[in-house]
């Protein structure tokens, strides 16, 4: 006759077998913690414990409220101050550029006009095309050196009509870039044509700019235009500036337009769909999008796992900027830096959440976790306790 009773105790002993150290009936992927802290031979720091964070944080749950402030705050990325309050401006000589310097008088007889009959063009003269040498001028007969170089044409003929006024009959100069020299932009980085081209006398705009290197290799999503500007950079997306026409900058002489691949990522981490699968294993994911929201990046992310996750307890973690904390009404420490540790958290167990959800905007290295659910560790303890318990009970029916 089998003894059921011995199945029975066997039963009530594997709780307290399993929770012996060292029994070996719970597997682990290494050395537990305790082991590998007793180990040290020396500690550095406090190993804190689970129920004190070491370092302090701000946890906002998503709210009408929160999400229209966040929504608002998410703006395009933008060139500074310093670029966008510029107003465009004519580009002026500099040295090596060429220019061409045509003088007319009133009537012949004058300075450079002869009173002499013959068949010309018309009552002026056009000097040789000349450089602006290396102390900044051009030469004009009887006006002598001329300073060109940081002025414009304008600014050229104004002087040399001053210069001739007591000597010609009522002189009119026209001064004309002829080759350009002097004033290059560059365009470098992951364009399809890196090149140096000088800058039009027209203005060049940083599109114009992009479409000289024959555009860039990546999609404009993922594509960071940086522009160095007399010692200073500052950058903005390709897709922002094509969406927003006043990030397309005029351009200026000396301008450095680096083009790089910076792909937007987010983490996610826990009970997430992805971790079930076995052709996606990355959990560091590209937005793969001009705009990307918490909605859409848990799908990305293979949405919740039926069997783990805890729909009231998706977190996300990211650096919020203190000001606007302080903005929305979220108390902040007074000693805060410019940024805070924040967690946003969403309770997909309420249906409006996730429409939400969608219009909270994700952000560039931003980290979502899902929680487990409760029944998952009591799942976990049965998975590995009924299997031991048959094996107690077959043993004792024998």
């Amino acid at each position: 006759m089998p003894r059921p009773e011995a199945g029975r105790r066997a039963l009530l002993l594997l709780p307290v077998a399993m929770a012996l150290p060292g029994c070996g009936f719970i597997s682990n992927s290494g050395p537990r913690s305790n082991a590998v802290m007793a180990g040290a031979s020396q500690q550095s720091g406090d190993a804190g414990t689970p129920n004190v964070p070491r370092e302090a944080y701000s946890m906002i749950t998503l709210s009408p409220a929160v999400v229209e402030r966040v929504a608002r705050e998410a703006r395009p990325s933008r060139f500074g101050a310093n670029l966008l309050g510029l107003l465009p401006q004519a580009t002026p000589l500099g040295m090596g550029d060429i220019v061409g310097v045509t003088i007319f008088e009133a009537q012949a007889g004058g300075l450079f006009i002869p009173a002499e009959p013959g068949a010309r063009p018309g009552n002026f003269i056009t000097l040789p095309a000349q450089q602006i040498d290396g102390s900044g001028t051009i030469s004009v007969p009887f006006a002598g050196a001329i300073r060109a170089a940081g002025r414009t044409p304008a600014q050229i003929e104004r002087t040399i009509i001053q210069r001739l006024a007591q000597r010609a009959l009522e002189p009119q100069v026209v001064v004309s870039l002829q080759e350009r020299r002097a004033a290059h932009v560059s365009v470098v980085g992951d364009v399809n044509q890196s090149l140096r081209f000088p800058l039009d006398p027209g203005g060049e705009r940083l599109l114009g700019a992009l479409a000289r290197a024959m555009g860039p290799k990546f999609p404009t999503y993922e594509t960071v235009l940086t522009l160095q500007r007399g010692g200073v950079s500052d950058q903005a997306i390709l897709s922002d500036i094509l969406s927003d026409p006043a990030l397309n900058i005029e351009l200026r002489s000396g301008d450095t337009v680096l083009v790089t691949r910076e792909p937007r990522y987010f983490v996610a981490l826990g009970a997430v769909g992805q971790t079930a699968s076995i052709t996606q294993l990355n959990r560091r994911i590209t937005f793969d999008d001009r705009r990307l929201s918490l909605t859409e990046a848990i799908a990305r992310a293979g949405g919740l796992q039926d069997d783990r996750a805890n729909p009231s307890s998706v977190f996300l973690y990211r650096m919020e900027n203190a000001q606007a904390l302080r903005a929305a009404g979220i108390a902040v420490a007074p000693a805060a830096g410019e940024t805070v540790p924040t967690i946003y958290r969403a309770d997909f167990a309420d249906p409006s959440m996730f429409f939400l959800a969608q219009r909270f905007p994700m952000r560039h290295e931003d980290t979502i976790f899902v929680s487990n659910a409760p029944a998952t560790d009591l799942e976990k303890f049965l998975r590995l306790l009924l299997p031991l318990a048959q094996s107690a009970g077959n043993a004792g029916s024998i």
